[in-house]
């Protein structure tokens, strides 16, 4: 066991393998076990809820994780790490688009056909190419995340909701998450997938603020508001951060 600040690091046997997973205690009622699209395995257990308990309920769970992460194994490898070179692909809105780069005195982004054009000065090098893209990105992500949340809203008119403010953000492994005081938070990369997983996500954490844990009635309010969550969220999991 290693650990770190409130993490832990943890392991049990499953048959030949070893599941390894990052234990964290929290003010929480329940215990939580999650695996992410990496096949990182994350537990976060009740404050004070001791470590053999929890070793057991994960041993219990260990024929699902193992179920997880070869359903995540199937999208291996992840995507390679970006150049921002002349040809590359880069994805949005589920597709693929081509770099074309265009030596021009004015710096810009634009979205022609199947390529992103991108307009930029002779010397200028492949991180400013990133710059260029990242904030084409940010721009088009806050436009359409604002106008899916009131699609959603729209949808889902029971949970009696007013619009929360949405913050758009890199994040390391998550798609979205939401704060206790109403805001929700999402990565700037969902930008990349189609809008029906973008919806499945603002929808997420819309039911996040009626009720904040994966419980069943969590999932009973997100069937309600969105009957295809699951479709949305299987086609959202090929998409590897």
């Amino acid at each position: 066991m290693t650990t770190s600040n409130n993490s832990q690091t943890h392991e049990v046997r499953f048959g030949k393998q070893r599941i390894s997973f990052d234990l964290e205690f929290r003010d929480r009622k329940r215990l939580a076990i999650s695996v992410d699209p990496d096949q990182t395995v994350k537990v976060v257990a009740p404050t004070g809820r001791p470590v053999e308990e929890v070793l057991e309920r994960v041993q219990k769970r260990a024929a699902w994780i193992v179920k997880q992460r070869a359903y995540f194994d199937q999208f291996q490898p992840l995507t390679p790490p970006r150049r921002y070179v002349a040809g590359e692909t880069h994805l949005y809105l589920g597709r693929q688009y081509r770099l074309k780069l265009i030596e021009d005195e004015i710096s810009a982004v634009k979205l022609v056909g199947r390529f992103f054009q991108v307009h930029l000065p002779a010397r200028a090098d492949s991180e400013h190419v990133r710059r260029l893209l990242d904030g084409w990105y940010l721009d088009h992500a806050r436009d359409i995340f604002d106008r899916r949340l009131d699609a959603c809203l729209e949808s889902a008119r029971s949970l009696g909701l007013s619009a929360p403010s949405i913050i758009v953000r890199k994040m390391a492994k998550r798609w979205g998450s939401c704060t206790k005081a109403g805001r929700i938070l999402l990565n700037i990369e969902l930008v990349k997938t189609p809008l029906y997983c973008i919806e499945y996500v603002i929808m997420h954490e819309l039911c996040h603020l009626k009720v904040h844990n994966h419980s069943p009635q969590f999932y009973r309010l997100l069937a309600r508001c969105m009957p295809d969550w699951e479709q949305r969220k299987r086609r959202l999991e090929s998409f590897v951060l």
